[in-house]
């Protein structure tokens, strides 16, 4: 065994039949660890540093997998008329939550109600939002005078996956949300996420429905979308 200034190095089995058992339950490496602060696990240093006097967000619902579901994405129910057959085309609100129709839409405080004409649980979406300002050049001046500052229409990109049971096509609910997005009007949406950046209307630009190699039992899909303002037109009858 040869002994050196900051550790005890074992070569082998005849060094070490040479020491007793004490000695062998003992680190066969050990150093000088200078800069290392070892802390006791016992005596948490971060104990009464945090303030827990809060209340944690609560889940709007659960999973079909029984997880919870903090973020969700509820479409609502629409009507039009068709172009070409010059009929009226409904999607009404026809589906209701879990436990009651007393119980409200995920993600919805507006009292709107229970009933919704689609659900979509498993969903990520991004908010983009330009500014929408009117400059005009004047000669002589460095830079543009701004004369209008506003925001643009939101772009909005919807990403998810509709579940179907192990080895069976959703192919009902996918008709479902393809009827839905093709519906040529300004369309209503229901989400928490959404809600809290002044979303609440949608205008579908395009979407996409592809097929994924080895995933039959659920469907991807993905929506490009703008947001949309409702406008309220006054109009003033002038009285004689």
């Amino acid at each position: 065994m040869k002994d050196y200034p900051n550790f005890t190095l074992i070569r082998g089995a005849e060094d070490a039949s040479l020491m007793g058992l004490a000695e062998l339950e003992k680190l066969m490496y050990f150093g000088r660890l200078n800069n290392v602060k070892v802390i006791n696990a016992k005596a948490n240093p971060f104990d009464n540093k945090f303030n827990l006097d809060y209340t944690r967000d609560e889940p709007i619902g659960t999973s079909s997998l029984g997880t919870p579901v903090y973020t969700d994405l509820t479409l609502l129910g629409l009507s039009y008329t068709n172009n070409k057959t010059g009929k009226v085309v409904n999607l009404p609100n026809d589906r209701y939550r879990t436990g009651g129709a007393n119980n409200s839409v995920a993600g919805n405080d507006t009292g709107i109600g229970a009933a919704f004409y689609m659900n979509i649980e498993t969903v990520l979406i991004t908010v983009n939002q330009a500014a929408n300002i009117v400059k005009t050049k004047i000669q002589g001046l460095d830079g543009t005078v701004k004369e209008y500052i506003g925001l643009d229409d939101a772009s909005i990109v919807i990403n998810g996956i509709i579940t179907g049971k192990n080895g069976v096509y959703p192919m009902k609910e996918v008709n479902r949300l393809r009827a839905w997005l093709a519906a040529p009007v300004s369309k209503g949406v229901v989400s928490r996420w959404l809600g809290n950046l002044g979303v609440d209307n949608i205008v579908v630009d395009s979407f996409s429905i592809p097929q994924v190699e080895g995933a039959y039992s659920y469907q991807m899909f993905s929506i490009q979308a703008s947001g949309d303002l409702p406008v309220e037109l006054e109009i003033n009858v002038p009285i004689n």
